[in-house]
């Protein structure tokens, strides 16, 4: 795989960028100068209805406006007070976007730079043959798993009990970017309700206004985050391996197996090949461990895990 420069990771910064520069400050000014006019003519209005509300004698003319004023300026006190808590929307929402831009550039960073760190040794391993293996005939070489990534999605990491196989830093900004921006309208909506309105929020206007502010995103953002949670657990003390509900044994793991498969994504995109290590037992059965797009990655977490559980490695193709 070839080195991904630091000049081409700041690539992903350019979405961000450009919705902050072509679309988001522009209409963040020219709705802050209206919002600034609203505010002088308001104050102009609310200094009028206090003088005409001082008057002694007003004439016809300052009693119909002084009807129109009072009519006028609690209404509109109540609309350029919610302008306000659109600012503090687009605001968080900014944030969002710094953190998610900074975020996808620095884990990218990282990630190349441990790849292409002096301490990383070419290692010769050695791959054993599936067909002169009972199990490793009969096993299927079919993926198991449905989805793809054309990145390192997942890492192998160490944990106090002994490892862990979970969504990586750049798949987790991905995920919070969506929760915080969520967060952030949800919150300030329902603030901005109980500051503006009298009316009590009742269990179903509660709904609208979490659906129709920042909920959906939210949502995803919270289903993300439980997807990107770590799906393996091995216990070295323990000598055991957690898949979601179901326990294994040290014993009952046979070999490990690599293979290719080819995603063909999206009709603009093209397609790329995704890598699966998955782990064979010794009834035959199969248990993803890894699945993602990065092959010095996949290959270098095969070597460690085929290492730590002491089982050989089957191969189709991959390297």
């Amino acid at each position: 795989m070839s080195k991904i420069s630091l000049k081409s990771t700041w690539l992903f910064l350019l979405i961000p960028i450009g919705i902050i520069f072509f679309v988001v400050i522009p209409e963040v000014d020219k709705k802050h100068e209206r919002y600034n006019n609203n505010q002088i003519a308001l104050k102009n209005d609310i200094y009028t209805l206090d003088s005409l509300q001082q008057l002694k004698n007003p004439t016809k003319k300052d009693k119909h406006l002084l009807q129109k004023l009072e009519i006028t300026v609690p209404i509109h006190t109540k609309i350029y007070g919610g302008e306000k808590f659109m600012f503090y929307k687009i605001g968080g929402m900014l944030l969002v976007f710094v953190f998610m831009g900074v975020g996808m550039v620095a884990t990218n960073y990282i990630s190349n730079k441990k790849k292409t760190s002096s301490k990383n040794k070419q290692v010769d391993f050695v791959f054993e043959d599936p067909t002169a293996d009972v199990i490793g005939q009969q096993i299927s070489w079919n993926a198991l798993e449905s989805s793809a990534s054309n990145f390192a999605s997942e890492v192998f990491k160490k944990t106090a009990q002994g490892y862990k196989i979970t969504a990586s830093s750049f798949t987790k900004v991905f995920a919070w970017s969506f929760f915080l921006m969520g967060l952030n309208y949800v919150t300030i909506s329902f603030y901005e309700y109980y500051q503006i309105y009298d009316i009590p929020l009742t269990f179903m206007k509660g709904g609208k206004l979490f659906f129709t502010s920042g909920g959906p995103f939210l949502l995803i953002g919270l289903i993300l985050l439980f997807m990107f949670s770590p799906k393996v657990f091995i216990h070295t003390r323990k000598r055991k391996i957690i898949f979601g509900g179901e326990t294994l044994q040290y014993q009952e793991v046979y070999a490990l197996q690599v293979l290719e498969k080819f995603s063909s994504g999206g009709s603009s995109s093209g397609g790329y090949f995704s890598y699966e290590l998955n782990l064979i037992t010794n009834k035959g059965d199969r248990f993803n461990l890894l699945n993602h797009g990065d092959k010095m990655y996949i290959l270098s977490d095969m070597m460690k895990i085929s290492e730590l559980l002491k089982v050989p490695v089957w191969n189709n193709g991959v390297v």
